[in-house]
């Protein structure tokens, strides 16, 4: 299985999380597991032996945007599927971290299934942009695709894809999103969105992955304080990558998530008051 991880940009913070996320993947991979990084900025990665770096260009970056960040995003998929269309896919977003043996996944898609990380839900029950989104797509054909409320909104957060289809569910993860972009569809969710439906039409179904995968987007400040304070913890005592690898592997993240959960749910109450 191909494991892909996706980042551009001068961030800090980004880089750490990305640094942390791909220590978590190689704790819990298997033998035959390949774990890749897509990133303009491939100098930050070559110290990692279990990873191999693929650079993208500022000029890649700039055709790929064409108004709408996530847009890169898929394109940086379809761009790995060019070159590794021969196995599994197995993409994570920066902030997120394995904290289980992947051996399930494999498994799903051995048996032509999709993954992402959570079932968010039928778009008709949906408020806000994705509500919007949901009001301007129903019905309508987009790239071939009528949307109807069978198509459900997953988090793509992860994104599994079986071999032999990762090329094609990008090009039509693509497509869907440049149709509803011209019709002035412009929710922030809309390559999750794009990238669920194209996921549905070419697998049995899609499967969570939560029970595997953490993701924190929803409590990024508390989680992003963390990993910096372990990646300063092991550059002071010698920035020792082994170690790092025992004390990821020693840490019941689950535990972890939860006390982190709590601490930024009191911050609030604690802002909040005053």
């Amino acid at each position: 299985m191909n494991i892909l991880l996706f980042v551009i940009g001068n961030s800090s913070v980004l880089h750490l999380q990305a640094h942390y996320a791909l220590r978590t993947l190689h704790v819990h991979s298997q033998k035959d597991d390949k774990l890749y990084i897509l990133t303009d900025a491939p100098v930050l990665y070559k110290k990692l032996p279990f990873v191999e770096v693929i650079e993208i260009t500022e000029q890649e970056i700039k055709d790929w945007y064409k108004g709408y960040f996530f847009r890169i995003k898929i394109n940086a998929i379809r761009k790995f599927a060019e070159l590794h269309d021969n196995g599994h896919l197995l993409f994570v977003d920066c902030d997120t971290y394995c904290f289980n043996n992947l051996s399930p996944i494999k498994n799903l898609l051995d048996n032509d299934y999709g993954v992402m990380h959570k079932d968010e839900g039928s778009m008709e029950t949906m408020k806000g942009d994705s509500g919007v989104m949901w009001n301007q797509t129903k019905g309508r054909m987009f790239a071939d695709v009528t949307i109807t409320n069978a198509f459900h909104m997953w988090n793509s957060g992860v994104v599994g894809i079986p071999r032999g289809q990762v090329a094609n569910v990008m090009n039509k993860s693509l497509a869907l999103c440049d149709a509803l972009l011209n019709e002035g569809v412009t929710c922030f969710n809309l390559e999750q969105w794009s990238v669920s439906i194209a996921l549905q039409e070419y697998t049995k179904g899609i499967k969570e992955t939560h029970e595997l995968i953490g993701h924190y987007w929803h409590h990024k400040y508390v989680w992003t304080r963390y990993i910096a304070v372990f990646f300063a913890d092991s550059y002071a005592h010698g920035g020792n990558l082994e170690k790092e690898l025992h004390v990821i592997k020693k840490t019941n993240h689950k535990r972890l998530s939860a006390r982190l959960a709590l601490q930024r749910a009191l911050m609030k109450v604690f802002c909040k008051n005053h």
